[in-house]
């Protein structure tokens, strides 16, 4: 009976010792588990601090290529929307996916333009666009470019537009010292750039074509 007794006590010792082993395994694996998180959420940290600031410089470069002081100061020659008058380009990451997004603001609300605006007004900031990059060109050696060439750039204008527009391109060439080539299937428009654009004072060219590369006499 005694050495019965003798085994039930080890036996029970035996079932409370490996509980406790498995015990202290466990918190091992749970203090184990604790470090690699806290480290996870250093790096985590770290990864965020890193992506907001590569976030930024990523806007500010955008910003900059674009020349978007430039941009908004030729889109306000244009005759541009009667309330959204200010131009901004903001990258946006989602996913690890970049992706560029050009805004118009009034004072207090931002939009898309493709969803709000004209054909005209698309047409309008496309040029503005166009031409703060086109004024600020390099080539390869990093030398300016000072020419730049158009093509039709009055599409779906009303007369407003069309008449801002050569203003614009009058004060480009007296300000900028830059060459423009501009081509156009509008006759009145070229008739326009004649008289608003005289030879005599911009050493303009005009040439009309009669067919495809044969100029008119």
């Amino acid at each position: 009976t005694k050495s019965i007794e003798i085994i039930e006590i080890l036996e029970k010792n035996t079932v409370n010792l490996l509980k406790y082993i498995e015990g202290k395994n466990k918190q091992k694996e749970f203090e184990k588990y604790k470090s690699d998180l806290v480290k996870k959420v250093k790096v985590s940290k770290k990864i965020c601090l890193e992506k907001k600031r590569l976030e930024r410089k990523i806007n500010k470069d955008v910003e900059s290529f674009f020349h978007e002081e430039l941009i908004n100061q030729i889109y306000s020659k244009i005759d541009p929307h009667p309330d959204f008058k200010k131009v901004h380009f903001k990258c946006s990451f989602e996913n690890g996916i970049g992706k560029l997004n050009v805004f118009v603001s009034d004072d207090n609300n931002h939009i898309s333009p493709s969803l709000y605006y004209s054909t005209a007004q698309l047409n309008v900031l496309s040029l503005s666009i166009f031409l703060a990059k086109a004024l600020n060109a390099k080539d390869d050696v990093g030398n300016d470019v000072n020419c730049i060439f158009i093509d039709d750039p009055i599409q779906s204008m009303d007369s407003i537009n069309i008449l801002a527009t050569i203003d614009l391109f009058r004060s480009l060439v007296a300000n900028y010292d830059k060459q423009i080539i501009l081509s156009t299937h509008d006759e009145n428009f070229h008739r326009l750039l004649e008289k608003k654009i005289p030879t005599e004072y911009f050493d303009s060219k005009f040439i009309e074509l009669e067919t495809f590369g044969k100029v008119k006499k």
